[in-house]
């Protein structure tokens, strides 16, 4: 009996483990340098034998901030880890570290990485159009391109000149677009706001127009 007794305490400390089995441990994301943060979440499942929980975060900088569940997360479960980064006046491919602590006596820290690349989330060109005097007032096009990384359902145009004609077209859903600006009459100038359309957290380009 004693002999079982100690082999069993031998054996359970062998069989309780802890395991943090992370989905990914650097995640890619985007946003635009006029926004004000770009967001990404880091998940892991518990795959060890007896519950675990996130008592800290840290980061490199005031320009990142994370968050995790602040429950244990038992054997089985998943949890996440939630973070933003700043991206206001910002322009460039950043990479943050951020440590991530738990209660496992075993693995007090883990680092994940998160990569932000900082852009324009639309751009257009030209933004200039331009009518000579004499020119057949004959429509010119704006080519509008999406950012990788970023996620549009469309795009829309509009001006408060009414004698523009303006015309939208998809040329490849979610990434290229085609913006065809007719003038109705000559000395005209006005300005084109473009952005994607029913999205309210990015900014609309503008273009200006001039016929002369």
């Amino acid at each position: 009996m004693l002999i079982r007794l100690l082999l069993l305490s031998l054996l359970l400390p062998a069989l309780a483990r802890a395991d943090l089995k992370w989905t990914a441990t650097t995640v890619f994301t985007a946003g635009a340098p006029s926004g004000e943060s770009a967001t990404a979440q880091f998940t892991f499942t518990n795959t060890g034998t007896y519950p675990i929980k996130i008592t800290g975060t840290r980061t490199s900088c005031g320009c990142t901030a994370a968050g995790a569940d602040e429950k244990a997360i038992a054997p089985g479960e998943t949890g996440k880890i939630d973070v933003s980064f700043k991206t206001l006046n910002r322009r460039g491919l950043y990479e943050e570290p951020i440590d991530i602590e738990t209660d496992d006596p075993n693995n007090l820290k883990t680092t994940v990485y998160l990569r932000v690349l900082v852009r324009d989330a639309i751009t257009a060109l030209p933004t200039l159009l331009f009518w000579q005097p004499g020119e057949p007032l004959t429509g010119k096009v704006i080519r509008i391109t999406v950012t990788d990384g970023f996620s549009v359902k469309d795009m829309e145009a509009a001006s408060g000149n009414p004698g523009l004609e303006l015309h939208m077209e998809t040329v490849k859903p979610g990434v290229e677009y085609k913006l065809t600006v007719t003038p109705k009459s000559a000395h005209l100038k006005a300005t084109i706001s473009i952005k994607p359309q029913g999205d309210q957290t990015l900014p609309p380009l503008t273009a200006h127009i001039r016929v002369t």
